[in-house]
C-alpha cells in the first residue's frame, strides 16, 4: 500500500540526523547545506574580526593590510570547515581544493580589499565598512564554493520510479 508524502515524511523524521533540528532533512539538502556554509561562515568571521582588530592595533591603523592578514588566517579555518563539514566534499584531492579555495580566496582578498576601501569612503567606523564589504562577498563566495570547489557528482538514484 502506497503510503502518502506526509505519512512517509514523518515516518523518516526519526531516521534522519540532527530531526529534531531539520525534519526535511532529505528533501532539502540543500537548505542545510546552506545552514551549515552560513553558520561556519559566521565562526569564520568571527575569527576574521577578532583578527582584524589584533591586525589595526599591531600594525598602527593600517586597515586594509589588517583586513588581508585576517581574511588569510579565516580563509584557512574555512577551507577545512567546508570540507569536512559544510560540504562534506572527500571526491577531489585535499591538493586540488585547497588549490581552488585558495585561488577564490586569492580572488576574494582583493575585490573584499577594494570595497572596504570604497566603503571607507562612505561609513567612517572601520568595523562597520568592514562588515558591509564582507557582506557583499559573501554570496559570490558561496556559489562559487560549492560550484567549482567543493562540488559533489550528483548521486545516482537506483530505485526506479516505479517501486
Amino acid at each position: 500500500m502506497p503510503t502518502t508524502p506526509i505519512i512517509e515524511s514523518f515516518s523518516r523524521v526519526k531516521t534522519q540526523p540532527y530531526y529534531f533540528i531539520t525534519p526535511y532533512y532529505h528533501k532539502d539538502k540543500h537548505v542545510l547545506t546552506l545552514a551549515k556554509y552560513i553558520g561556519v561562515q559566521f565562526l569564520a568571521y568571527a575569527l576574521d574580526m577578532g583578527f582584524f582588530f589584533l591586525f589595526v592595533y599591531l600594525l598602527g591603523g593600517q586597515h586594509i593590510q589588517a583586513n588581508v592578514l585576517s581574511k588569510l588566517f579565516s580563509g584557512i579555518f574555512s577551507f577545512f570547515l567546508h570540507r569536512h563539514f559544510t560540504f562534506k566534499s572527500t571526491e577531489l584531492s585535499p591538493r586540488t581544493q585547497a588549490i581552488r579555495y585558495f585561488s577564490l580566496l586569492g580572488l576574494n582578498i582583493p575585490i573584499s580589499a577594494g570595497l572596504f576601501s570604497l566603503t571607507l569612503q562612505f561609513i567612517a567606523p572601520p568595523a562597520l565598512a568592514k562588515f558591509v564589504s564582507d557582506a557583499a562577498c559573501t554570496v559570490l563566495s558561496y556559489w562559487i564554493s560549492k560550484v567549482a570547489i567543493f562540488h559533489n557528482k550528483p548521486s545516482i538514484n537506483k530505485k526506479s520510479i516505479d517501486t
